[in-house]
């Protein structure tokens, strides 16, 4: 009996004991950011100079600028075509199905490091692709896709495709029936991919810093290339904006996934 009651308090105190370590840098970072430290390395006091500093700075809000256009049209492009090819997956029956959704995982479990250096080999060699703004934004939706495609699969598997039968049975015609019936189906996992795939695409550094170009020089770089010269406070609020991006996409995806249970 004494072990039964005793497993518990341990689960739980291993469990405090992993988020704790998952989130005291996270926490850290966005402490000294309002750190009145020139340095940003230990607590002299309150102050949010920092952040004025941070939008101040032109070269930060170019690299914010870039790193938004570049996230906005990775989730525009690759969430449509993630939801197309999840759609033909799903509907059509052809031979090498199962070998061509496995393989649509590759670009995500691959090493980062190996696809970086594949794409500007790719890029540079093969298809002579200037590095810069063409060269990330293909980069990024090639390995954002897959994301949009098993979300959006997984959302096709709850659906009561009886509806899009009734729809067709009653005269309307495909195009008709995807974007009066499947369409409203499948917004929510469309919604919920492209919150996915905005701060996996902003977030991205390894392989952005293999396909970008002189001119690109996206946040995570930018941040990168600060951090050579030591940890100043600037860099602690990009960090926290990174965390508060990261965190707000998260509970909008829970949120629209909350929502998508009620249909």
């Amino acid at each position: 009996m004494k072990r039964k009651k005793l497993a518990p308090k341990i689960l739980a105190a291993l469990s405090f004991m992993a988020y704790f370590f998952l989130w005291a840098p996270v926490l850290i970072i966005i402490i000294f950011s309002f750190s009145a430290n020139k340095y940003g390395v230990k607590w002299d006091g309150f102050t949010l100079k920092w952040y004025g500093a941070l939008f101040q700075n032109e070269a930060v809000k170019e690299a914010i600028i870039r790193s938004l256009i570049i996230a906005s049209v990775t989730v525009v492009v690759s969430t449509l075509i993630g939801t197309i090819t999840a759609y033909g997956l799903f509907k059509l029956h052809f031979r090498g199905k199962q070998f061509l959704r496995t393989s649509i995982l590759l670009p995500i479990i691959m090493p980062e490091v190996v696809t970086g250096a594949a794409l500007l080999v790719f890029f540079t060699r093969l298809i002579h692709i200037p590095l810069g703004y063409p060269s990330i934004i293909i980069a990024h939706i090639v390995f954002s896709t897959p994301l949009a495609v098993f979300v959006v699969l997984g959302r096709m598997q709850r659906i009561d495709w009886a509806w899009e039968e009734a729809a067709m049975t009653l005269g309307a015609d495909r195009y008709r029936t995807f974007v009066r019936v499947t369409g409203p189906l499948l917004r929510p996992a469309i919604l919920a991919s492209a919150v996915l795939i905005f701060p996996w695409s902003f977030d991205d550094f390894v392989i952005t810093y293999f396909v970008s170009g002189i001119g690109s020089t996206t946040l995570p770089i930018y941040v990168f290339s600060q951090m050579r010269f030591g940890a100043t406070p600037v860099v602690n609020t990009i960090g926290a904006l990174f965390v508060v991006v990261t965190i707000v996409a998260l509970f909008l995806q829970q949120a629209i996934e909350k929502r998508s249970k009620t249909f």
